[in-house]
């Protein structure tokens, strides 16, 4: 573990993800009797610290409050509210109590429930991902949804915070924003985010590849560029409008959409344009939740292999049979599996 996240964490200054983490690690010690002398000196100097800076973290106080915490746990007395010092002739022995035992169990106890006491009043964090071949649909207590694609996740608080609705995205979603002027929406997309009032748009975010994508449908949404602090405006959308954000070499560029295109997805519309063999694959794998295995005679360039195609609300074998015909190849469907081969010429 980092003395600086510890000492982060000892003096309030984690954000929720590394209190998390931090939380996680406690839990999953064995501590040797140099890695508690050792801690303790870290959480004896973060008070120091904030002593120095005139905070309210007070390292003695702290470990009487856990040093207290053991005694009622080993007599079974309820604990009170108050938390009396204990005398100076014990308070060696109870600091490596503290150490041995309370530092890996219950300090988690008072640290976590200061933090879910602040975590509460913030609201809950919400995960929600889709599986290859899932489609999921959800109602945000603000009005807005969000139609999720396969293979994609959302998390957000429940309910939002006061000022802010902030969502971060990964995959593909379709986003019908609520309108409220007073908390603008916000969806984090890897390096960039999109803002909105009351307006819909598509956003495409897969780490593995090389663009983000934000397609407007409805109304008027700001796409920005970094942190809070150091925010970008990228570009103001229009509907019909859709900005595609390099990752590589940070360029953005804005221009027109086709509709079908970007939008079909959410309609049940698979849709191909100009698609390589593996982005034929990829998709269908996506789209149907099945692992597709290419055999015989595939073509020589794989990248000039390409497909156009548009199938709305049909099955597998329906889809397979269409593309086989252009492109001369058999399959065997076996539950979740798919062979191709292509023939000889």
């Amino acid at each position: 573990m980092d003395q600086h996240l510890l000492n982060r964490f000892y003096n309030g200054a984690c954000t929720p993800e590394e209190v998390k983490t931090v939380l996680e690690w406690f839990k999953n010690q064995n501590l040797t009797p140099e890695q508690e002398r050792q801690l303790e000196q870290w959480w004896a100097q973060a008070g120091e610290r904030q002593t120095e800076t005139a905070a309210t973290h007070d390292a003695d106080k702290t470990w009487s409050k856990l040093a207290a915490l053991i005694q009622e746990e080993s007599t079974g007395i309820q604990r009170e509210t108050k938390v009396l010092p204990l005398p100076a002739s014990t308070w060696r022995n109870w600091t490596k109590v503290a150490a041995a035992v309370l530092l890996p169990l219950g300090l988690i106890w008072f640290v976590a429930s200061q933090y879910f006491q602040q975590e509460s009043a913030a609201g809950k964090m919400m995960a929600v991902h889709t599986a290859p071949g899932e489609w999921k649909t959800i109602q945000l207590e603000d009005g807005s949804s969000v139609v999720l694609r396969p293979g994609s996740k959302v998390t957000y608080l429940v309910p939002f915070a006061q000022h802010r609705r902030d969502i971060t995205l990964e995959g593909e979603a379709f986003f019908q924003v609520a309108k409220d002027k007073n908390r603008p929406f916000v969806v984090k997309s890897g390096a960039i985010s999109t803002q909105a009032l009351g307006t819909s748009f598509n956003i495409r975010y897969q780490p593995k590849d090389t663009a983000i994508s934000v397609a407007l449908a409805t109304g008027l949404v700001k796409i920005s560029k970094g942190e809070a602090k150091e925010e970008a405006t990228l570009a103001n959308l229009e509907p019909g409008q859709q900005l595609v954000f390099n990752r590589k070499n940070q360029q953005h560029a804005v221009a027109a959409y086709e509709r079908q295109e970007v939008l079909g997805w959410k309609d049940g519309v698979l849709y191909f344009k100009k698609a390589s063999l593996e982005e034929v694959v990829d998709k269908i794998e996506n789209w149907y939740g099945v692992r597709i295995e290419v055999a015989g005679a595939t073509p020589a360039n794989l990248e000039e292999w390409s497909y156009t195609g548009e199938y709305r609300q049909q099955s597998l074998p329906q889809v397979l049979e269409g593309i086989s015909f252009v492109k001369q190849f058999t399959y065997e469907m076996n539950q979740n599996q798919v062979r191709i081969t292509f023939k000889r010429p």
